[in-house]
């Protein structure tokens, strides 16, 4: 059951924003009023919550903050426009937000605390207008409604999780010292590799097969299908959706022909198919390790993508006059045992992390709606 319809305990409350505080916003700042390098961020709803792209002078920030609205250190900024509801806790440096797209309840902290509302932002149904673009008004935010309970449970909840929350960044941290490590080595061996006396080198064209995929109509794609279809992205692995047959079945090298990822690199061993932006590597000489060559161009790959016209490509042309160095086997697969065990564990650590957001996700929905209790009754 949802949490703003589930009966709740008789101590909490179900109230509308507007009940606890105003909702705000910043002065409206003009095109001509910001420039691409300066003193003060701006936020606009394309980069809020990430790296500001715009600045404000010193002395409008200033003018601005002092004449109109402008959130305290700890307030929630949430977006109004586009992906509605997603939360900012305002860190109190000198930065300003976008008007309309970017609000706030000026909030009584002693009837409901930041931190709790933070967390309950991301769990409330958001009544929105639907125009050319989705956008949450100040009737609408207002009007949404949010489970209250008493302030000693707030924080309470909050610091449940709060503390998943710090969890979750370690874990990134901890994914990002690992991929850094990976990189580090790649590039560390691959000199070693260049420097040792007598190593050969080799086209892409003269030890591999090179096909490409086929146009696959996304209509055929099925949730229940056995094998996977490869596509141009990189996330969940490229995985684009699985049908019930198969292109190809064994030991391979993918890589992205065409857009934003072209020149990134997959192994792949199995039974799969891929589109028609991707191109594929087969190893035809028996003393050249996949994972190895995989590896390999996992560095060099990207070096010889085409930018073109804003749409990068690396086709399969372009892929043959690759040279790579290749070192005796053995040492092939000294280096595809180490970078694999490294692959193994961001592997392991990305699988926690989405457990773990699964279970904060659902742990969130239980808390605000009462079901899991974490004070006495």
């Amino acid at each position: 059951m949802d949490a703003l319809t589930t009966p709740l305990p008789k101590a909490w409350q179900r109230v509308r924003l507007g009940d606890i505080g105003k909702p705000c916003m910043c002065k409206r700042v003009m095109k001509h009023q910001t420039t691409q390098y300066g003193e003060i961020p701006f936020y606009k709803i394309g980069t809020f919550g990430n790296t500001a792209d715009a600045f404000i002078s010193k002395k409008l920030f200033l003018e601005y903050k002092t004449k109109y609205s402008f959130p305290k250190k700890g307030d929630i900024l949430i977006s109004a426009s586009g992906t509605i509801g997603r939360a900012v806790i305002y860190d109190g440096k000198p930065a300003y937000f976008q008007d309309s797209n970017i609000v706030w309840i000026d909030n009584d902290e002693t009837l409901v605390k930041n931190d709790f509302l933070f967390y309950v932002y991301s769990h409330v149904k958001w009544n929105t207008e639907h125009t050319t673009i989705l956008r949450l008004y100040n009737d609408n935010f207002r009007n949404t409604l949010i489970p209250l309970p008493p302030l000693n449970e707030q924080i309470a909840i909050a610091n449940i999780l709060s503390d998943l929350d710090r969890y979750l960044y370690a874990l990134d941290a901890l994914i990002l010292k690992k991929e850094s490590v990976k990189k580090a080595l790649r590039i560390k061996m691959l000199n070693q590799i260049l420097a040792s006396n007598g190593v050969e080198f080799k086209k892409i064209g003269e030890i591999c097969l090179i096909k490409r995929g086929r146009v696959i109509a996304k209509k055929i794609l099925q949730e229940n299908g056995k094998y996977p279809v490869y596509s141009s992205q990189t996330l969940n692995n490229g995985i684009l959706g699985f049908i019930d047959t198969y292109d190809f079945d064994g030991e391979f090298l993918t890589w992205t022909t065409d857009g934003a990822y072209a020149g990134s690199v997959f192994y792949r061993n199995g039974r799969f198919s891929i589109t028609n932006v991707c191109g594929l590597l087969q190893v035809i000489q028996d003393n050249i390790l996949h994972k190895y060559l995989y590896y390999i161009l996992q560095i060099t790959a990207p070096l010889h993508v085409n930018p073109g016209m804003g749409n990068p490509k690396l086709m399969s042309a372009a892929m043959q006059q690759i040279e790579i160095p290749l070192p005796p086997l053995n040492e092939q697969i000294a280096i595809a045992n180490i970078l694999s065990d490294v692959d193994h564990e961001i592997i392991s650590l990305k699988n926690k992390k989405r457990q773990f957001d699964n279970i904060k996700k659902a742990l969130n929905h239980d808390l605000m709606s009462a079901k899991i209790r974490v004070l006495k009754k």
